[in-house]
């Protein structure tokens, strides 16, 4: 029997609809889980994991340096494709928002030329076709775990998307295990103190912040979407492959599109 089989012949015996690629920085311990947690039948994650980038939280000219910088992206995206993924899904948000919409296709373009043509999806165009579907609404406030130059970079992206950012607040954790350590009750403040008057939708970006499970309630105590990273580039890779199971217990927008 020759090595070289279709895709069909070589039928993943789990992952018999769909193999989805995870890419995610060393020290992130949140992506991977609340992902897992989301699969559905048929579907099997698979996790490649990228250098640490040590950005000083004491520094913000080297921190902002720093940023837009994923360390070792290109081996660790080589490592995902000898699985043949179907798509891969960026885990880590805060790169795919520096330098505005021209630096996040470039950066798509890159990845998938690295990964041999696989479709890549970023987090910053994740939630843009996100708010595309629920209709665009057009002020936003932000929730992230990052220092100040990450925070005006992402509200930078959305504003240049045609949005208005109406409220951004930063948590400030100091490195990425910090960010892991945000509480139910510590996210649920931050949010309810960025929903000033006018706001349509708030989005939590940072991908290291455990907040998938806590969307439903919060979009029931505000009355208005809330997005959250995690949920939203893996409800916008599953859909890019035509894999359309609502996601229950994550939110409006996967339970309903």
């Amino acid at each position: 029997m020759t090595e070289q089989r279709s895709a069909e012949q070589r039928r993943d015996a789990l992952g018999h609809r769909a193999k989805i690629g995870i890419l995610v920085p060393a020290s992130n311990t949140i992506v991977e889980p609340e992902m897992a947690a989301m699969q559905p039948p048929g579907v099997t994650n698979h996790v490649s994991r990228m250098s640490r980038v040590k950005r000083p939280a004491h520094d913000l000219e080297l921190y902002k340096k720093f940023l837009g910088k994923s360390v070792d992206m290109d081996a660790a995206i080589d490592l995902l494709v000898a699985m043949e993924p179907s798509i891969i899904v960026h885990g880590h948000s805060v790169d795919s928002f520096v330098g505005g919409i021209a630096a996040a296709t470039a950066m798509k373009k890159h990845m998938e030329a690295v990964a041999g043509g696989i479709s890549v999806m970023l987090p910053s165009f994740a939630i843009l076709k996100a708010l595309l579907v629920l209709g665009k609404p057009g002020k936003l406030a932000i929730l992230t775990p990052w220092m100040p130059p990450a925070d005006e970079a992402c509200a930078a992206f959305f504003a240049e998307a045609g949005y208005q950012v109406l409220a951004i607040k930063g948590m400030k954790h100091p490195t990425p295990l910090d960010i892991a350590t945000a509480t139910p009750a510590m996210l649920n403040a931050a949010v309810d103190e960025i929903n000033v008057p006018g706001v349509e939708c708030i989005i939590k970006v940072g991908t290291n912040s455990a907040m998938a499970r806590l969307t439903p309630d919060m979009e029931k105590r505000l009355g208005k979407p809330v997005l959250t990273v995690n949920t939203v580039t893996y409800w916008a890779g599953l859909r890019a492959i035509g894999i359309t199971d609502k996601l229950p217990g994550y939110g409006r927008l996967v339970e309903q599109f």
